[in-house]
């Protein structure tokens, strides 16, 4: 019997979450005044979290997206460099920029992930799994 994790909804709906996480995770230093902000313990907290969450799911979203997804070391590259947000809002303009860069050129590849997995489910079944919500709706 097929191991339940790999099945193609489960695979989509981890990859989906993931990049759903990944761009809250972006939210918090998406600021273009980010050197003039003064971050409050509680956001602190809540960004600790999502890094932690993101650490966490790594290696799941690693293993579920395998030939989708071609960089999972860059996420690890992006949260390495994201200690806290008192941290990114010190670094250098170039270094936060290109991390920027990073993080946007890796959520581009989660959601070309995203597409391919959707891509692989027949017609029939793709529209009945997205008239019960399953995967993401609209136009293919």
């Amino acid at each position: 019997m097929a191991n339940p994790h790999l099945e193609l909804t489960n695979r989509i709906a981890v990859v989906r979450d993931y990049a759903a996480l990944w761009q809250q995770f972006f939210t918090f230093f998406a600021d273009d005044n980010l050197e003039e902000r003064v971050f409050t313990e509680q956001e602190e907290e809540e960004f600790a979290s999502i890094v932690s969450l993101l650490s966490l799911n790594h290696y799941k979203f690693q293993e579920l997206s395998r030939d989708y997804f071609k960089d999972p070391e860059g996420i690890l590259d992006v949260l390495g460099e994201s200690v806290s947000l008192a941290h990114i809002r010190e670094l250098p303009a170039a270094t936060l920029g290109k991390l920027q860069v990073e993080w946007h050129t890796l959520f581009i590849g989660m959601n070309k992930a995203l597409g391919r997995l959707i891509g692989e489910i027949p017609p029939k079944k793709l529209a009945e799994l997205q008239a019960a919500g399953q995967v993401p709706g609209g136009a293919q």
